[in-house]
């Protein structure tokens, strides 16, 4: 990560753009997981009750460094100024080519997520079949080849993840152009085959907004 990308607090620089909301998020509870449908696009930020409050924009994978960075800002938190996790809220948004890491392994299989942004598991010798983003299993690069960078554990630790859904559908529309299926059939499968926990919001740019307007900070990581 840049010096320029690294903890920006203008917050004039926060909101690259702002769209219409469309259909409801699909919410799954940032602790215990299970999946929960709410009325309101922006519901799911009402519940982060967090004194301290952080959002991370991670668009690259970047090997999972952003998982690790998360990790550590937690754990900065708890070890040098005493602050349990749930007293900081904390969220990162997928979307671009991080938008795979929000799915699971099903759907890196059945639509060759890996191939399409180009990682490759080094044991197979070939694109990476399964999201070790979200569980990484040993040997594997990412997140430090420890589970406490995962995104599972970063869910536990109250970490939520939120996957755009205009991504989703550009990542359907593409899929298509590769004859994997009819986009609409697409987004279909890939929604419903979300990682649990993981909400789906309709915009990740409003999203950002509707956390600024909550007093989130801002990283691009």
């Amino acid at each position: 990560m840049s010096a320029a990308d690294s903890f920006t607090t203008d917050r004039r620089e926060f909101v690259g753009a702002v769209a219409a909301l469309g259909a409801g998020a699909v919410l799954g509870t940032h602790r215990s997981l299970e999946p929960l449908q709410v009325p309101a696009a922006d519901a799911w930020l009402e519940r982060l009750k967090g004194k301290h409050r952080h959002l991370f924009d991670v668009p690259e994978p970047e090997g999972g460094t952003a998982l690790r960075h998360v990790r550590n800002y937690l754990d900065a938190w708890r070890e040098a100024f005493g602050v349990a996790d749930k007293d900081v809220s904390v969220v990162v948004t997928l979307y671009a080519r991080t938008t795979p890491w929000g799915l699971q392994d099903a759907m890196w299989a059945k639509y060759r997520l890996g191939a399409a942004i180009g990682i490759t598991d080094s044991t197979a010798g070939a694109p990476l079949v399964r999201n070790w983003f979200a569980h990484p299993q040993q040997g594997d690069p990412v997140a430090d080849g420890t589970p406490e960078s995962s995104m599972e554990s970063l869910q536990r630790r109250g970490v939520v993840f939120a996957l755009c859904n205009n991504a989703l559908k550009r990542w359907s529309a593409r899929l298509e152009k590769e004859g994997l299926g009819a986009a609409k059939d697409v987004h279909a499968d890939l929604t419903a085959h979300a990682l649990p926990g993981v909400v789906i919001v309709p915009d990740v740019l409003v999203a950002m907004t509707q956390a600024h307007e909550r007093g989130f900070a801002y990283v691009r990581s």
